[in-house]
């Protein structure tokens, strides 16, 4: 039996044979490329056994209480980095056709230099060409696409998606990790959705400077920002600027970035930038869109669905 994808690129078709031979051309995953050492060091820290819960940080908005989770500093320069998932095409509405529990392919860890948690998404069109998670890493997809077995759709949409220690969970959250690929090995993932991939100022607060230069930080005061991911897209990323006090400053006196400008404190310029998304603001939880991968994951359908077939 004959099926013709749906939903392709730029009016293209790809016409195929159907599951037997599907399975046939692609019945198991390759050989996992080889990792340098940098990527299995950055591998290895992702091991379950670094695995725990992944805390709350308080923080002040205008005065209003935020909570966020901190997954760590990123490069200065934040671009975003690229993920790839294979889909079977798209449905009549243009929302993509999920393969069956087929995970995303990521292109970077953390702990890589170009690595931020912020990614732009790809869809893989693969028709019936592949069974789910034969598509593991960068090169196997590349290797279908030069057979013109599969097509490259790109998105302009970013999307924080962090990867983490396999069995990792979120404080005051039941959603569970997904899985996803990094050149044949498995990782975990938290979906956050939508995510701008510019910065924004967030203000912490020092007393001054230690011997090697870095900030004495002030833990009893709370972080400031002055955005709040009211709408998609969030800002997730944050250039960390320090306020200088004495020690007659009293932690959490200022609330908001317009109380500390008013104050004249000494800021310093940013030094660092972190991927920390706002999740809760006054108790109450953000509504954060997901990613599609998320969305229009499909584990219960039979392979491959129908909407993947033109009438």
């Amino acid at each position: 039996m004959r099926t013709t994808l749906v939903g392709i690129l730029a009016g293209a078709a790809i016409v195929i044979a159907g599951p037997a031979l599907a399975q046939q051309q692609a019945a198991a995953p390759s050989q996992p490329p080889t990792l340098s050492a940098e990527a299995q060091n950055a591998l290895e820290a992702l091991e379950p056994r670094f695995a725990g819960e992944i805390g709350l940080v308080p923080g002040w908005f205008r005065d209003r209480s935020v909570l966020y989770y901190d997954f760590g500093s990123v490069p200065a320069a934040a671009v975003p980095g690229r993920v790839l998932w294979p889909i079977h095409g798209f449905d009549a509405r243009g929302n993509p056709v999920a393969i069956r529990g087929q995970r995303p392919i990521f292109s970077s860890l953390p702990g890589l230099g170009d690595y931020s948690g912020v990614w732009r998404l790809a869809y893989v069109v693969t028709a019936d060409y592949v069974q789910p998670n034969v598509l593991r890493d960068m090169e196997s997809v590349d290797a279908l696409v030069r057979r013109n077995k599969a097509l490259i759709r790109e998105t302009d949409v970013a999307y924080n998606l962090p990867i983490v220690p396999r069995g990792a969970h979120l404080a005051r959250d039941s959603s569970q990790g997904m899985l996803g690929w990094y050149e044949g090995r498995e990782v975990q993932f938290f979906d956050f959705g939508p995510s701008s991939v510019i910065p924004s100022p967030m203000w912490r607060f020092a007393r001054g400077r230690d011997a090697t230069g870095q900030p004495e930080v002030l833990a009893a005061q709370n972080s400031i920002v002055d955005s709040i991911p009211v709408l998609p897209t969030y800002p997730d990323l944050w250039e960390i600027r320090y306020v200088t006090v004495d020690s007659a400053y009293v932690p959490n006196t200022h609330k908001s970035a317009g109380a500390v400008r008013a104050a004249n404190l000494t800021v310093d310029a940013a030094s660092t930038v972190r991927n920390l998304p706002v999740v809760i603001i006054d108790g109450a939880p953000v509504q954060r869109a997901v990613s599609p991968i998320r969305e229009f994951a499909d584990l219960r359908s039979p392979f491959p669905p129908a909407p993947t077939r033109t009438p």
